[in-house]
Formats: C-alpha cells, structure tokens, sequence
C-alpha cells in the first residue's frame, strides 16, 4: 500500500497487512530470471516471516531467493528458515560456518543466476511493486548500476528516510541509507563484492564506496518502496552506539578511498533524443495469473491528486475491486500524488511512470504491464499520452478493449481539452464514454459517432447528517445552527469566477440576509478573493477553509444549506453530486451537463450572461429567507441522488458499458494498425513532448515537468530573452519579414555568442 507520507501508519507494513491483491505467477518462465535476492542470515527471530510475506506479494515474480545460513545456533531460527523455504521452490538455502554478513552476500551471490540482483537483510520489508521498478529502472536508465527507493524506518524508532543515491560524494563522508538495493550484476562483480575483513558493521557503506570507485553510481526512486527495520539490540544499533569504532571506521574510508572526491562518478537521467526510436522488446519475463472473477483492467491517468476526476477514478477501482476485477493503474505525469495512497487500498498495482522510466520507455512498459496481468480492457481518463500511445498499444494489444472517458470540453486548451483527443482518436476506441449528455452532443458535433458514446452519470454516497451531526460540525466552525450556511468548494481560479463569488456574497450581505460562507480550496486567486471579502468587509460571515481532507468535506457539505458555485464552465461537478445527496440545495451556473441533474425542484441554475449576479443575489434571498422551501428542496435532493446518482447504479452502469466495448470490439472491430506505425505515432508524440518542455523552459525560465533535468537545456537568461522575443515576432507578418533577414540573423547570433562566453566565464 503506498504511504501517506502526510500521516504515515507505520504499523501498517507490507508484511502484516491483508494482500489487496495475489500475485501468483502463470506458468514458470523457464528463461532467464530477473531478479535474485540475496539475504544473509544468523538466528533471525520470528519477523522473518514478514520479509518471506512482503516477497510473496511482489508483482514481480520471476525471481529467486538465495539466502545464506551464516552459522545460526538458534534452533527454533533454523527450523523456521527450513519451514518457510519448502513452501516455495524459488528460495534456496545454503549453511556456511559463521563468516559475518559481507561474506553471507558474497556467497550468496555467487550462487544466483539473475539479471540482477537485490540486497534484502532477513528483517527489513519490500512494498509489492518494488522490484518490478527497480529492475525496470535499471532496464529504462543503462547509465545507472543500481537502485533503491525512499525507506520507511520501522521498528524501535518510526520514521521517513527520504534522501538515497542522489547525496553522491556525500557518501565519503557518511552512509546515507539502508542497504536495501537492486544491483546490476557485472557492478558487483567489478567492485568486488563485499569486503569480507568488515565484520562488525558499515559494510554496505564500503560497498557503496567500492561501487563509486569503480566507476558505478546509484539511483532512488522517489517513492516509499522499502522498509527498514530499527531494532535496538541489533548489530548497528549496538555499533552506533560505539562513537570509537565510528570515528575508527570513518577515518578507515577516507584513507582507502582518498581521492575518490575528484572522480564520482555522477550518472544523470537521459532527457529523450530527437525522434528517438522505440524499443518495443521488454526484457522482464513476468506473466501473472488469470483472473477467473470478472476482468482486468488498466486505467491510464494523468495523476492521482484531490481533483473531481480523480475522485470519479477512485470511486469506479473501489466498485470495480468490490465487484471482483482487478486493477492496475499507471499515472504519466510527474506531480505531487498525494491520492496514490487513497488508490493502493483498493490495488497495489500503481505505477507512476516518470518515477522510474524515460519517457521512450512508457509504451514498451504500458504494453509489457497488459500482457503480464493479461489486461483486457484499457480506460483513458485525463492523461494526453494515453491517447497518443493508443495506436501502438491497440497494434500489440489486439484482443483488448480501449475507452475513454471524459467529463467536461475545455475548449480554452487545445481546442477542446480530452474530449478532442476523444472525437480524434475515436477509431482507435471502442467506445467513449462521457459524464454528460451535454459533453456527448458536443463531442457528436465536433464529428465523433454518436453510436460509439454511452453517458455514465457519476454516482454517490448519501451522506445526510444528523441532528448532532450538524451541530457539532457548526460549532467547529463558528456557525450557529439557526444561521443559514452556504459553502463553495473548488480551485480559486477562473474557471470557477471567485470575483464574481465575492460579488454573490456582498449582494446577500447588502440585502440584510444573515449567513455564514465557507469557502473551500486554494488556487492562483485566492489572494485576489481574500482581498474584495475584505474590502466588502464579509470578513465576520465569510471564512476561507483552504484546501481540507474529503472526508471533512463531506462532514461540511453534510451540515450546510446551499452550495454556490458560478463556475464558468463545468461538466458535473463532483461537489455538486456530494452536495446533492448531503440535502445540500445548489445554486449554481447553468453551464456544462448540470442543467440535466439540477431541476427546479431541488436547486436552482442561473444561465450565463448579463444579469447573472442579480439573479444569483436574488435566488439566495428566495432560499435564505424562505426555510420552508429550502426544506423541502433538501428532501428532494436526497431522493434524486437516491436513485440517478446513486453510487452502485454508477458501478453497475460502468460495467455494462465496458461489457459493450467488448462485444463491439468483436462485432464492428476498428481497423487494424501495424506495431511499426504505432511505433512512429508514439515517437512523434514523444518528440512533441520533449519539445513541449524545451519551449516552457524557454519560455518561462523553468522546465514544466519536474523530472526534466536542470541540464536539459543549458541557456543564459539573454537567450531565453532572445528566445521569447522571437516567438513573439513571428505571430506577425512584419515580424517574420525581420526573423528571415540575414544581416539581423547575424547579429543575433554574434550577440548570443558573446552572452554565451560571459555567463561560461
């Protein structure tokens, strides 16, 4: 499960918790392996146990397990290691008379076969996914020799380690992390393994060193992938507390690898070259069981943040797990997924692809990944290199369905947003679905088959709060029960028109109503809001929130009166359908497909237009003032979200249409495509993207994606200058006239030159 490194539950390891999902591998590959694992073990206690669990569930199964009896006196430790070992025909078990643990590794080494190997100690833990990323890392990125990943420390002391092999020379003048790592095998070999003369402890980190001056040097994965046992008895926690044999060993590093300063090696990870080909061969052999239930599928998003999307994503993995299907999600941007821990409850298959992979490298993994869990459908939802890897995916990926599902046009961005990469790659899908039947029409009229689109209205939980419910949540916050309570909630920017909200507000505030607004989320004019509230001097009635957990949302939404939203432009949104089952009344724009779930009877919608802010100032005073009929309009929402909003009837509804895909895969199939024109399409989206980032970095002075390397692009701030100003030039005629001539071309390129030296100098 992955952390919520916000409020992480430390006693929640991988080795004692309930397996959201088996692994179990198909058939024995029969190849080579990909993985081995190398342990070291002497009278390991009963936790051993957990570290045999925590590789069990890995989603990489093609591996074996060396483990090196170090001379164990502890009987009931030897008959514990014999036990476990029978029941899997993968682990290996070899006795040595006791030599320390360098030299456990070493001989454990020297009887494995895989491609690469994992240094595992007999008491730490692996997350599900993480040798599966690891290896793939190491395939993705050839100029590093090994990986690891962010550490969860456990134990007798509980906390994050989130630095690793990115500290470089930093190891010269200490250890940065558990030992914990993948290790390409000839790495080993050169740096010569293990010195077996340490036997009191900090091995690894003379290894560590050994690698570095071999030429070889690491990366971590930024995810918390690995568990680290602290005990307080054990072997480096007694050597710590020596400060004699620290201050022995430290001086012992830097007098065996002086000079080492001066030639780190410092791997970086490649940026894409142009056009660069793409490698449709995986090298990893990982076939996973079937699933005899329902189906298996993949969702392609963009990220897992605390969006409306991303809730309507989670909501279908819970009903789609809670129906018997497996789940496997890959994420395709680089972002801050606070969410990846909401998703790992319901499947511990996530992948984020810029953690671990150049971005040639994503079809090749979005391919390996259908054919290892044997994927047979494939939902696009949000993420733009879903569609434009399609072509290739649908080439080797015959025999799967594809949809896609969009909830609102954006037609400030690309024309349309998704929804357009939904009319244009339509023959590459089986089917579209859309949240709206507004988002179908719109989608039919910009030329996609209205035959091809099925509406799935996003569904919820009733959430109707009680007497004492309401209540308390009032008091929290400073409303007393008898005052009428609106609430807003969504990004602060203008989509949502918060210059418009503080305009509502004051309009209410004027006409003598008593109220109390709170206000929900953060966003680029959130600023801008703070200020007119205080200008119209609502700071007693209005309090802004910022961006809070859903769960307390849900709590608010439960004991409010009236949602306002004037959004400019919405598909449904998720806080109106939440509101809708909390006996919330919405007052809220008429745009989008919210005119077909708001009826008269339980909101009210104010069309666009010229004398929309009167109109939402009155709609409220009709509410504010009349409780009856706010009342009422509460009971009614309830009874409709009861029914067409329903959370179950949104699962059952999403099934049937993926059973559609199905039969219209078989009965009206797209037509064919080729792996090598795939390939081409996926390679020409990769060259938009990379110069995509080249330009924003250009542009704004910084790289978009934040795992573009700083390297990426390597300019003075005069040639990015120099840069905008051309771009600029040539949206006019007379500007493009001055670009092409050759004596200003010239001096353009002489004054670059000279900028160039003065900022190399």
């Amino acid at each position: 499960m992955a952390l919520n490194y916000s409020s992480p539950d430390f006693s929640d390891s991988p080795g004692r918790r309930t397996v959201a999902r088996n692994y179990i591998c198909a058939t024995s590959p029969g190849g080579e392996i990909d993985a081995s694992i190398i342990t070291p073990y002497y009278d390991t206690e009963a936790f051993f146990t957990e570290t045999f669990l925590s590789l069990q569930a890995q989603s990489l199964q093609n591996w074996e397990w060396v483990i090196v009896d170090d001379g164990s006196s502890d009987q009931e430790s030897v008959q514990r290691l014999a036990d476990l070992a029978a029941q899997d025909d993968r682990i290996k078990t070899i006795f040595q008379p006791n030599a320390g643990p360098s030299a456990a590794r070493n001989t454990s080494f020297r009887n494995t076969v895989g491609r690469y190997v994992c240094l595992l100690d007999s008491d730490d833990l692996l997350e599900p996914t993480y040798l599966e990323k690891c290896v793939w890392f190491l395939d993705s990125n050839p100029e590093f020799a090994f990986c690891n990943a962010y550490s969860v420390v456990f134990g007798d002391e509980e906390y994050l380690w989130a630095v690793g092999f990115e500290r470089g020379r930093a190891y010269l003048r200490a250890n940065s992390g558990p030992p914990i790592s993948v290790i390409r095998r000839a790495a080993y070999s050169d740096c010569g393994g293990f010195d077996e003369s340490i036997r009191f402890g900090h091995e690894d980190w003379d290894f560590w060193l050994a690698m570095a001056k071999a030429g070889h040097w690491g990366y971590t994965i930024p995810e918390f992938l690995q568990w680290y046992r602290k005990r307080g008895n054990g072997r480096f926690a007694q050597i710590m507390k020596t400060d004699s044999t620290n201050l022995k060993f430290e001086r012992l590093m830097h007098r065996k690898y002086e000079g080492l300063e001066n030639n780190f090696p410092q791997p970086s990870r490649r940026q894409p070259e142009p056009y660069e080909a793409i490698d449709t061969q995986a090298l990893v052999c990982n076939p996973i069981g079937e699933n005899s239930k329902i189906r298996r599928i993949m969702f392609i998003v963009p990220w897992m943040v605390t969006g409306g999307a991303d809730r309507v994503n989670l909501d279908l993995i819970e009903g789609m797990t809670s129906s018997g299907c497996d789940i496997t999600v890959c994420a395709t941007l680089a972002a801050d997924h606070r969410w990846e821990h909401e998703f790992s409850r319901f499947t511990p298959d996530i992948f984020i692809l810029p953690n671990f992979l150049a971005v040639s490298d994503y079809p090749r993994f979005l391919a390996y990944l259908i054919q290892s869990r044997q994927i047979d459908t494939v939902v696009i939802t949000g993420s733009t290199l879903g569609y434009q890897f399609l072509p290739y995916l649908r080439a080797v990926s015959p025999d799967v369905a594809f949809v896609d599902m969009c909830h609102v046009e954006e037609t400030h961005w690309m024309s349309g947003g998704h929804p357009r990469f939904g009319v244009g790659y339509q023959d590459m899908l089986d089917l579209n679905i859309t949240t709206t039947e507004n988002l179908s029409e719109w989608m039919q009229g910009h030329g996609a088959d209205g035959e091809r689109i099925k509406v799935m209205y996003t569904g919820v939980r009733a959430a109707r709060a009680t007497e004492d419910e309401r209540y308390r949540m009032r008091e929290a916050q400073g409303v007393p029960v008898d005052v009428p309570l609106i609430v807003f909630a969504g990004r602060i920017c203008e989509q949502k028109r918060p210059i418009l909200l503080a305009d509502i507000l004051k309009g209410v505030h004027d006409r003598g109503l008593e109220f109390r607004a709170l206000i929900i989320g953060d966003g680029e004019l959130k600023h801008q809001f703070e200020k007119l509230i205080g200008e119209y001097q609502l700071t007693d009635c209005v309090t802004m929130l910022g961006s809070i957990a859903h769960q307390q949302w849900l709590e608010i939404i439960a004991a409010a009166d009236v949602l306002l939203m004037p959004s400019e432009y919405e598909g449904i949104s998720i806080a109106l359908l939440e509101a809708i089952a909390s006996g919330c009344v919405p007052v809220v724009a008429q745009v989008g497909g919210q005119g077909e779930i708001v009826s008269p009877d339980i909101g009210i919608l104010i069309p666009r237009g010229d004398n929309e802010l009167p109109e939402y100032v009155d709609a409220l005073h009709r509410l504010l003032g009349h409780p009856g009929v706010l009342q009422q309009m509460s009971n009614q929402c309830q009874t409709i979200a009861a029914s067409k909003l329903s959370w179950k009837g949104m699962i059952d509804r999403f099934l049937l249409i993926l059973d559609e895909a199905h039969t219209f895969r078989v009965n009206n199939p797209r037509s064919a495509i080729t792996t090598q024109f795939g390939c081409e399409l996926a390679a020409q989206a990769i060259e938009c993207r990379r110069l995509g980032t080249a330009m924003d970095w250009l542009w704004n002075g910084e790289p978009q994606d934040p795992t573009a390397d700083s390297e990426l692009l390597t300019t003075s701030l005069e040639t990015q200058a120099a840069a905008k100003l051309a771009i600029v030039l040539s949206q006019t005629w007379l500007g493009r006239k001055l670009i092409r001539n050759q004596l200003l071309q010239s001096i353009a390129r002489h004054v670059l030159r000279r900028f160039g030296k003065q900022s190399q100098a």
